[in-house]
């Protein structure tokens, strides 16, 4: 079939509604707003509807009166979901096949590889807003800083934006040598300062507000995309949380992993005989550390769940103002983490340790948290938190891309219910599309509208019209910096860096336990074929194999461009 051009889509569809409109004897009924929220390397099984015991009481409370995914895929790293996210193609579509500022010489510049979001594509932002939604984003962005490639210019009309992947919560301080000493903001496409001294999700909310309260009293629905810090290091948040979280983790990753597995059974998500992946032998006992260690490491994931629960409150916040305004039981509330735990520790890398003491100077565990500390949790809290799933960020295990999803609309939605249907990200914009009437499946289904998106929409899904929304035929395939996967069904294909095809039963076998590939041969040749076409579709470019993420993130920042 002949893709059609996006913005001839856009202006069609923007057309549609109108003549629709205006021959309709009945008012239409009014289009429901649409809420993005989206977590930074949060966990699988961090929320409390996960098995989490750090308190997270409103994200919580949206999946008790929604629909919890506990089988959504994301990509393992930031700007590749986040480019699926606003598009529903694929990363290498849409110029983000690697992260910007891990590109190889043999990617950069490359179609699929330009490293921003590129203009192949149109973002959900520019469809809803050509189709007459008022749109808005606060927080972080991480799809390009210049000009052309900032929000405003991708379809938000209103937009105050952090435009590189991390830094403090606490003010423009970056988190990492590639990116200098500071890192840019920018409000309605013009680079501006960041109010310093303000916590990143607070701040993140009030002008989210602030837009849709501009917008208050008027026709026009709004879609609404906050993109949080939380809970990407350095690991920050405002004093209260810091202090709520202190000596939650005294038992050590252990004893957090087996409760959550035990919480998982209980609330029914996993069945009893489900296999937990293994952690791994090099994972000491806690018992076995020092208590310095035992304290230092304590107060890093106090840290890690601080931020999360400071980000939980906001989401609490914004809620809030949303009923004040009478805006709520209207709104499509969709909540998702752009990939799994970050098992890196950037600070205690003695290549840059000196540069992390310079710009983060409180280094004491009694200060971990506070502006001016640098903390992470590493990679056995990292394991802890994508409990009870194999691998972690960056890795195509599903601690790197099963993520938590929350869908909650209660004029539409039923109330309190977990679903393992296999769902992918590519698949929220199809689905926001054909609940704003924006795209309906009365158009034939969103794969044969023209538009030329990657995703099925899970809307038929959550109205409880259907129990899979991927037949058990379709492949769909997977590639980020070495690491690949291909679903299929309930079966997945994946391959780590270097290492060989392994075959699992994700549902069955969320933790990847029980390779497949000697036993079930056909299966696995088929799917490889399949994972090759997908390559030579989407124009996969491999990574050498000496590729090192953590060398490319500690070089030092290039010259700046003329845009800062």
């Amino acid at each position: 079939m002949k893709r059609a051009p996006w913005r001839t889509i856009a202006a069609a569809l923007t057309a549609t509604l109108l003549i629709g409109c205006a021959t309709s004897v009945f008012a239409p009924p009014r289009r429901p707003n649409v809420l993005l929220i989206v977590a930074d390397d949060m966990g699988w099984s961090d929320l409390g509807a996960l098995g989490g015991e750090i308190p997270t009481p409103n994200l919580d409370a949206l999946a008790a009166e929604g629909v919890l995914f506990s089988n959504f895929h994301v990509a393992a790293t930031c700007s590749p979901t986040r480019a699926m996210l606003l598009t529903g193609v694929d990363n290498h579509r849409a110029g983000i096949g690697n992260m910007g500022a891990f590109l190889t010489d043999a990617q950069r510049g490359k179609p699929g590889y330009e490293g921003h979001l590129n203009h192949r594509v149109v973002t959900l932002a520019t469809l809803l807003r050509d189709a007459g939604y008022a749109t808005a984003m606060a927080g972080k962005w991480h799809l390009g800083s210049e000009p052309d490639q900032r929000p405003h210019a991708r379809g938000f009309e209103q937009s105050f934006a952090f435009l590189e992947g991390s830094g403090s919560a606490w003010s423009d301080r970056s988190a990492a040598p590639i990116l200098g000493e500071h890192v840019g903001f920018s409000r309605n496409g013009e680079i501006v300062p960041r109010p310093q001294g303000r916590f990143s999700a607070e701040l993140y909310v009030d002008e989210l507000i602030g837009f849709l309260d501009a917008t208050q009293g008027g026709e026009a629905p709004f879609f609404a995309y906050l993109a949080f810090q939380a809970v990407h290091w350095p690991h920050h948040a405002p004093d209260a949380y810091l202090e709520a979280a202190r000596g939650a983790y005294a038992d050590g990753w252990q004893a957090v992993r087996q409760a959550r597995i035990e919480k998982l059974r209980e609330l029914e998500i996993f069945a009893p005989e489900t296999p937990a992946s293994p952690l791994e032998p090099s994972i000491p006992a806690w018992s076995s550390l020092p208590p310095a260690q035992q304290r230092d490491e304590m107060a890093r994931m106090e840290a890690y769940a601080a931020m999360a629960m400071a980000m939980d409150h906001e989401v609490g916040r914004l809620i809030d103002h949303l009923r004040a305004t009478e805006r709520y039981a209207d709104t499509l509330i969709l909540f998702v983490s752009d990939n799994g735990a970050d098992p890196s520790q950037p600070e205690r890398n003695p290549r840059a340790r000196a540069w992390y003491e310079q710009l983060y100077p409180k280094t004491s565990p009694d200060d971990f948290g506070k502006p001016g500390s640098f903390p992470s949790t590493g990679f056995t809290w990292a394991r802890a938190s994508v409990t009870p799933l194999r691998q972690h960020k960056g890795q195509a295990g599903e601690g790197g891309l099963r993520v938590p999803l929350i869908a909650h609309y209660p004029k539409r939605l039923p109330s309190g219910r977990v679903t393992n249907a296999f769902g992918y990200v590519t698949d929220l914009v199809p689905t926001v599309l054909e609940a704003t009437r924006v795209a309906t499946a009365a158009q034939g289904g969103m794969r044969r509208t023209g538009l030329d998106l990657d995703g099925t929409s899970l809307w038929p899904l959550l109205r409880g019209r259907k129990r899979r929304p991927h037949p058990p035929d379709e492949a769909i395939g997977y590639e980020l910096m070495g690491n690949a996967a291909l679903f299929r069904g309930d079966l997945k294909l994946v391959q780590s860096h270097g290492e060989a095809w392994r075959l699992f039963d994700i549902v069955k076998d969320p933790g990847e336990t029980n390779d497949l590939a000697a036993s079930h041969v056909a299966e696995l040749q088929e799917m490889l074929l399949q994972y090759n076409r997908y390559e030579r579709e989407m124009g996969v470019i491999p990574v050498p194999a000496d590729y090192d993420v953590m060398q490319m993130l500690l070089r030092t920042r290039p010259a700046p461009t003329s845009s800062r």
